[in-house]
């Protein structure tokens, strides 16, 4: 009987040992392994890109495309020639342009995009964006507050602005009057207020030149 118990406790004692090892090594639970895995997925552009298709009230069937945040890919869908929203585009790769983040070519990228973001080192806890050259992307991480390089934004839509589309002019509003794109050609950098010309209708309007890259 002594035996039996003595072996009892001793089973016992092997299983208390197990278990205090296993909450002392720390697994990745699913959200986090989630939450890992989507940091290097394109992310979308923009709250536009996630509307649902809107064909509007008129009655033309005009194929267009529309960008479907659920499989991360364009489809078709009939629009009716006037109003809807704004996630509609002429073709696939248009869409694919303004809704995946990408890298455009229309500019050139400083050599200091392509820097590793470096922490600094100082003591802080600042919010910073940094321009991931591997995946093409903004991120967003931790800054010291001193020291670091120039890989280094206060926001998303600066560090997109500059390393992601490049530097030079870019797109960063397309409206429709008459039935006419008007497209609005702004520089990232000049943010001083001006006045855009409707290039396909010659008519002028109001515009700011701050970009809005989300």
């Amino acid at each position: 009987m002594k035996s039996i118990f003595a072996h009892v406790l001793f089973f016992i004692s092997i299983v208390d040992f197990l278990c205090v090892f296993c909450k002392k090594k720390k697994y990745a639970t699913y959200p986090e392994v989630v939450s890992r895995a989507t940091t290097f997925l394109p992310r979308v552009q923009g709250k536009t890109c996630l509307l649902k298709p809107d064909g509007g009230p008129c009655r033309a069937e005009i194929i267009m495309y529309y960008f479907d945040p659920a499989t991360m890919a364009c489809s078709t869908f009939t629009w009716g020639g006037c109003q809807g929203n704004g996630n509609r585009f002429d073709s696939r790769e248009q869409c694919l342009d303004r809704c995946l983040t990408k890298p455009n070519q229309r500019g050139s990228r400083p050599q200091w995009c392509s820097l590793s973001f470096d922490y600094g080192f100082c003591f802080g806890a600042l919010e910073r964006w940094y321009y991931d050259h591997l995946w093409k992307v903004c991120k967003k991480t931790i800054y010291s507050g001193c020291g670091g390089n120039k890989n280094n934004f206060y926001n998303q839509e600066q560090c997109e602005s500059i390393c992601r589309f490049g530097k030079g002019p870019i797109p960063i509003q397309t409206t429709e009057r008459g039935g006419m794109k008007k497209v609005l050609i702004i520089n990232p950098w000049d943010t001083t207020p001006r006045r855009g010309r409707d290039q396909t209708a010659g008519v002028s309007s109001k515009v700011n030149n701050t970009t809005s890259a989300g």
